[in-house]
């Protein structure tokens, strides 16, 4: 029965526990662990909600290849199969090559921006960031913060304050989209891409003297700032305001690096 093997691989790679798994799937523990020990077999109509849990197609689930099976493999897969994450050599704003490109004008279709929403609240999620405001930088940043703040509520039933950048005031002076900060807010901030982080540190600087706010969290698609010319990990430090946000990238050069050399 390989289905089951499968479901504790998916399953460990994600993080979560059998009873968190049986939790989203509505569904016993004693069930998911008599998956994964080979002595039953999911109901028909569990497949389609357990594909949908971790990203892969029914017949990904029946029969995956569990040496491609990590969140960021999944995610560089879907980058790729969009043409999003593109495969030629480009010159980044800070001056220097790189062999790979993210194009994030290429999310055009409802199901894309669905589905980096869905990956920007697992990173979330799994970093277990504490906050109660997501905020989008315009412009890519909105769609895929709005994008994140649906999943957080539609996938792990969390309600969140929600605002976005204007990056324009509109003509009451009035610089963001949606809920207005409050002193003692925890803002996520939620972008595309950084490559220098010095427009991203400004803007802090202009948000954080709207209230009294922490800012929990940058998070991007990729991080390709560099420290000293080497490339980040997926974690690094944004200056702005008083203190510093923790940057948390998706994926790194590392992670693409290693996808292709094993594709």
């Amino acid at each position: 029965m390989a289905i089951g093997n499968n479901i504790k691989q998916l399953r460990l790679n994600r993080g979560i526990t059998q009873e968190q798994l049986a939790e989203k799937l509505h569904i016993s523990g004693q069930a998911v662990s008599k998956w994964e020990n080979q002595t039953a077999l999911p109901d028909i109509t569990s497949l389609p909600v357990l594909a949908d849990f971790f990203g892969v197609s029914i017949d990904e689930l029946m029969d995956y290849k569990l040496n491609a099976l990590t969140n960021k493999e999944r995610f560089i897969k879907f980058m790729t199969g969009n043409g999003i994450l593109q495969m030629k050599n480009c010159t980044l704003k800070r001056g220097d090559t790189s062999s790979y490109y993210i194009d994030t004008e290429k999310f055009v279709t409802n199901a894309q921006i669905a589905k980096i929403g869905e990956y920007f609240a697992d990173c979330i999620r799994e970093n277990n960031i504490d906050f109660n405001v997501v905020m989008g930088m315009a412009y890519h940043g909105i769609s895929f913060s709005a994008a994140t703040a649906f999943s957080l509520f539609q996938k792990y039933g969390m309600t969140v304050n929600y605002c976005h950048d204007r990056k324009v005031a509109d003509s009451r002076g009035r610089s963001l989209c949606g809920y207005t900060l409050k002193d003692g807010d925890k803002v996520i901030i939620i972008d595309d891409l950084i490559s220098t982080g010095r427009t991203l540190s400004g803007r802090i600087d202009e948000i954080m003297k709207m209230a009294k706010i922490q800012i929990s969290a940058v998070i991007v698609i990729a991080n390709r700032m560099t420290m000293n010319g080497a490339s980040q990990k997926s974690e690094s430090f944004l200056y702005g305001g008083d203190g510093c946000a923790k940057v948390y990238s998706i994926i790194t050069d590392e992670d693409i690096k290693n996808y292709i050399a094993k594709n």
